[in-house]
């Protein structure tokens, strides 16, 4: 790989970034991405400025997921008053084994430091997923994992990150 950036997560954005493939292994967790934005202040970025990753590896070492659970939500009306609510589900074990050959096609939109420690890093990565009947947001999910180094890895750059005016 011509870049490869170890233990700077934060100097990454998630704001499209696309699973294409998720696994759990015995050296831990793979993750493979598209459209990871790479930040000016990285490392490996010598644009200086943000730009999407080509195709991204992100290897978290000695990876696992801690535990999982689902979003809940509320449905207001149109006057802000409460129509229904659903609370957050913690994820079974037997479905934290299966979730994530269930991620190619989510977005991982965030990747949030919890602690880090002499043996390493928890993260908390949330995980979204299209309605299938209308292509808008459907569930979403939140994953503690705990690993001992992140490398990420990529080819070439793509487009600079455009921004609003």
């Amino acid at each position: 790989m011509a870049f490869k950036s170890i233990n700077e997560i934060e100097k990454f954005r998630f704001d499209d970034c696309q699973i294409s493939r998720f696994e759990v292994n015995e050296q831990g967790i793979e993750l493979e991405l598209e459209a990871l934005i790479v930040k000016a202040d990285n490392s490996q970025n010598a644009n200086y400025t943000e730009s999407y990753a080509a195709t991204t590896r992100m290897q978290l070492v000695s990876g696992k997921i801690l535990h999982g659970k689902k979003d809940g939500y509320k449905y207001y009306d149109a006057n802000d008053v409460l129509i229904s609510e659903v609370a957050d589900t913690e994820l079974t074990e037997d479905e934290l084994g299966v979730f994530p050959k269930q991620c190619a096609g989510a977005y991982l939109y965030e990747m949030k430091k919890e602690s880090e420690a002499e043996d390493g890093f928890a993260y908390t990565l949330g995980i979204e997923f299209e309605d299938p009947e209308d292509g808008t947001v459907g569930d979403s999910y939140r994953l503690r994992v705990a690993f001992v180094k992140a490398v990420v890895t990529w080819e070439r750059y793509m487009n600079r990150v455009q921004t609003g005016q």
